[in-house]
């Protein structure tokens, strides 16, 4: 039986009902435009914008207060969070708050972000309404003024604005209170999550199930130039250029990219770099099954029991608590945020 759904509480949530899942975007041929850096609000915004922009094209900054791996946020939202299909954030600010079935409660944007330090980034989170997550906030918050002009972009003075209390930032911007919410109302605007361009379209599963053989082979052909034989990216001057994809540097088992049809999601749309939509369905299943059946960084969310922490977690989209190559992944996984205290 599904866990039953929280009420709505302390929050004015723009119109829309719980759901297990948040829907990804619509098809589209036009999808919002992100602001260019001549638009930037003066003053304190602006500041907040530039320092949120930094922290995520450049997460390593944060490291290892916040992160514990090798990665960048850009890694998964590409083009600094501007790009369609790769999770942007100018539609995942629009879309909090929400409930979200990983956490079984409604979820303010800064709640969605300390995710992605506790999972994605193999960290520990900031601390509520810590000036990194409002800093955060910020940025996603200018990248949503691409959501006005009936969701395909706009003209607008960066100093027309509304400029929100941090309190408000940190929340999102799908709230009936919102500054920002009458007039993407007004400019036509949905008060459901359904922008094009949302997350990672699905696409749907192949014919055959996902292969970790053949996958290894999609690898090798397509993958290797940039993150390497063994998955474990590349390093210039002990900075990533491109992202390890398994192994102590990546992310977590609690990750949603180590879901199997996420990562064909995202394979699907955006790899390889510069060729996005130029593998098949099945060869993206298949690779996603690869890389996804190598080991990571534990689930922060283990509690001494790998079949519980799958049964629990993870379901059949992930290779977690399964045996691959004579060994049950999970069982001597990396260290969540080994550099933690450094």
């Amino acid at each position: 039986m599904a866990a039953e759904k929280p009420p709505l509480k302390n929050t004015k949530v723009a119109k829309l009902a719980i759901q297990d899942e948040l829907p990804v975007g619509k098809s589209a041929t036009e999808f919002p435009a992100a602001p260019s850096w001549q638009q930037l609000p003066s003053g304190e915004l602006g500041e907040k914008v530039l320092r949120g922009y930094s922290y995520f094209v450049n997460s390593q900054q944060l490291a290892p207060k916040y992160v514990g791996n090798g990665l960048n946020c850009v890694n998964c939202h590409m083009d600094a969070g501007k790009k369609e299909n790769a999770a942007p954030l100018w539609a995942a600010y629009m879309s909090y708050p929400a409930y979200r079935k990983k956490n079984d409660k409604i979820n303010a944007f800064q709640e969605r972000l300390q995710g992605c330090f506790l999972y994605s980034m193999n960290g520990t989170p900031p601390i509520m309404g810590d000036d990194t997550l409002v800093d955060l906030s910020a940025y996603a918050y200018w990248l949503a003024q691409a959501t006005l002009g009936n969701g395909v972009g706009a003209k607008f003075t960066a100093a027309d604005i509304p400029v929100p209390t941090d309190a408000e930032l940190l929340q999102g911007g799908k709230r009936d209170d919102f500054p920002f919410m009458p007039a993407y109302l007004a400019a036509g605007g949905s008060t459901t999550p359904v922008l094009p361009g949302r997350g990672y379209p699905k696409i749907d599963e192949p014919t055959l199930p996902g292969d970790i053989t053949r996958g290894k082979v999609v690898y090798q052909q397509q993958c290797v130039a940039c993150h390497g034989s063994n998955g474990q990216g590349q390093q210039v001057n002990q900075r990533y250029v491109f992202p390890p994809l398994w192994g102590p540097d990546s992310y977590n088992w609690g990750a949603g990219m180590q879901r199997v049809n996420t990562a064909a999601y995202f394979i699907k749309h955006n790899m390889p770099l510069g060729m996005p939509n130029s593998l098949s369905d099945q060869e993206a299943w298949d690779v996603a099954s690869y890389l996804d059946s190598r080991d990571r960084p534990q689930d922060p969310r283990y509690q001494g029991d790998i079949k519980q922490t799958r049964r629990q977690f993870h379901g059949n989209t992930s290779y977690y608590g399964t045996e691959v190559d004579g060994k049950i992944l999970g069982n001597a996984s990396y260290p969540n945020h080994p550099n933690k205290g450094q």
